[in-house]
C-alpha cells in the first residue's frame, strides 16, 4: 500500500518546516496512539477515524503496511505482543490483528465502557476502561473458546475510569500456575484511576494487594523503577508521589509544578515529569530534588508527552509543536513546527522523530546530529535507560555532594 506522504521541508533553518521530512495524512480524524514495535521496524497508529493503520519504520517515506478496519468508532489505544496488534476503542471492544494480513483474527469483548489503555505481557493483553475496570485476556484467543477461557481476570475496586496500567514482573518460577497459566505468583499490576488513587493487584490470584491514597486529583500518569520497588505518579493535584509499593506507604511528595501532571518517565537514576503547566522537570529519584527545568517561550502550552532518547528530551506541546532539549544543559536544541493541533504522541528511533496529532497527521523529522546517540537503530528500554555518560558523572557528583534518605534503597 502506498504511504500518501508528502515530502515537506527538510530544512536545517528556522521556517514552519524545518527539519520535516515527511507529513502522513491517511488518517482521517484525531490520531490517539502511536506505537513502536520492540524492534522498532514498526510504528501503529490509532485514530477517531475508527480505523488503525501500520506503518514501516524501516522505509524512507514509512510505508502504510495496513489498514485495520473494524472498530465501530474512535480507536483510543493500540499495543503490540508477538505477531499481533491489539487495539481498543470507544465501542468497548479490543481486537487482535495479524500484523502480516492485516487480518482481525480475534474480538475481546467484555468491558462496558471505552477502552484506555492496552498493554502485553508474556502470555496476556492487559486492558483498562471507562467502565472502572481492569481485564487480563489470553492473547491466544479464538473463537472456539468460551469467553471465561480468554477473560482470565476482571480487576473491580476502583470507583472512576482506570487509565494508566503498569506490570512488574515477579521472579521466574519456570513452571505454571494451579490454573495452568504462565503467572508467577510475584507478578504484579498495578493500576491508576480518575478515583484519586492507585492500587496494586496480584495478577496470579486476581485480588487488590495495596491502595495507594494520598492524591486529591485523577491519577495521570505513572512508572516505576526498574526493580519494581518504587512506584511514581502524577495527578492532576500537581503532585508527583514516590511509593514504597510492598508496603502501599507514600515516601516522598513532589511539589515543583503548577499545573495538573500529565505525563511521567523514569530514565535510569532521573525522572522526567511534564505537567500543564507548560514545563518539563527533572528529579533525581533518591532524593526526590528537582535538578533542571525545561521550558518553552508559550507559558499557556501544555505538555503532553515526553520522551528520552540519547541524551535529548523529547517534548510535545498543545500549541503543535514539538522540542528537543539537552538533557544535561536544558538547552532547546531543536524545534519541530508544522502540525495545526496538539502533538499528542511522539516516538524517536533510528534518528527520525515521528508525531502524531490532534490535526490527523503523523509527521516524521530530522532528529539526528543532537546527540552521538541519537543515531542509534534501536530504542529499546535499555536505551531509553542510558544517559549521556558526562551526565552520569555529574549525577554521582549531585549524590555526593548531598546528604539525606534514600528513601529506603
Amino acid at each position: 500500500m502506498g504511504s500518501g506522504s508528502s515530502k515537506v521541508g527538510g530544512g536545517r533553518g528556522k521556517g514552519k518546516d524545518s527539519y520535516l521530512q515527511e507529513e502522513l495524512k491517511e488518517h482521517e480524524g484525531s490520531i490517539n496512539c502511536l506505537v513502536l514495535s520492540e524492534d522498532c521496524s514498526l510504528i501503529v497508529t490509532g485514530s477517531d477515524d475508527a480505523t488503525a493503520r501500520m506503518w514501516s519504520a524501516l522505509t524512507e517515506p514509512p510505508e502504510c503496511l495496513g489498514v485495520l478496519r473494524g472498530h465501530q468508532g474512535r480507536v483510543t489505544s493500540a499495543t503490540m505482543g508477538g505477531t499481533y496488534v491489539f487495539t481498543g476503542g470507544i465501542d468497548t471492544t479490543i481486537r487482535k490483528w495479524d500484523m502480516c494480513t492485516s487480518e482481525c483474527l480475534y474480538t475481546y469483548k467484555g468491558h462496558m465502557q471505552q477502552i484506555n489503555r492496552l498493554l502485553c505481557s508474556g502470555d496476556f493483553v492487559i486492558s483498562t476502561s471507562y467502565d472502572k475496570t481492569t481485564r487480563v485476556w489470553l492473547m491466544e484467543a479464538d473463537d472456539a473458546m468460551s469467553v471465561d477461557e480468554v477473560c482470565l481476570r476482571v480487576l473491580e475496586g476502583h470507583q472512576r475510569a482506570v487509565y494508566p496500567v503498569v506490570f512488574i514482573p515477579g521472579k521466574d518460577t519456570g513452571g505454571l500456575n494451579e490454573e495452568g497459566l504462565r503467572i508467577n505468583p510475584g507478578d504484579l499490576l498495578i493500576t491508576g484511576s480518575m478515583d484519586t488513587t492507585a492500587r496494586s493487584w496480584s495478577l496470579d490470584m486476581g485480588m487488590c494487594l495495596k491502595v495507594f491514597r494520598q492524591h486529591t486529583g485523577a491519577v495521570t500518569c505513572m512508572d516505576t523503577d526498574e526493580a519494581g520497588r518504587f512506584l511514581y505518579t502524577g495527578s492532576h493535584d500537581c503532585q508527583v508521589i514516590i511509593w514504597n509499593i510492598i508496603a502501599g506507604r507514600s515516601l516522598k511528595i513532589l511539589d515543583g509544578h503548577k499545573d495538573a501532571i500529565t505525563c511521567l518517565k523514569v530514565v535510569n537514576r532521573l525522572m522526567y515529569t511534564g505537567s500543564a503547566d507548560s514545563t518539563v522537570k527533572c528529579w533525581v529519584r533518591e532524593y526526590g530534588d528537582c535538578t533542571r527545568t525545561y521550558k518553552q517561550s508559550n507559558a499557556e502550552a501544555s505538555v503532553v508527552c515526553v520522551s528520552f532518547h540519547g541524551g535529548i528530551v523529547f517534548v510535545g506541546y498543545t500549541d503543535c509543536t514539538a522540542k528537543a532539549f539537552d538533557a544535561k544543559s536544558s538547552s532547546l536544541k531543536r524545534e519541530f513546527r508544522g502540525h495545526t493541533d496538539a502533538v499528542n504522541h511522539l516516538v524517536v528511533t533510528a534518528g527520525r522523530l515521528y508525531t502524531t496529532s490532534s490535526d490527523g497527521a503523523m509527521r516524521v523529522w530530522d532528529a539526528s546530529g543532537m546527540s552521538d546517540q541519537i543515531t542509534a537503530t534501536r530504542q529499546d528500554n535499555s536505551d531509553l535507560r542510558d544517559l549521556d555518560r558526562e551526565l552520569e558523572l555529574e549525577l554521582d557528583q549531585y549524590l555526593d555532594d548531598n546528604t539525606g534518605d534514600l528513601l529506603g534503597n
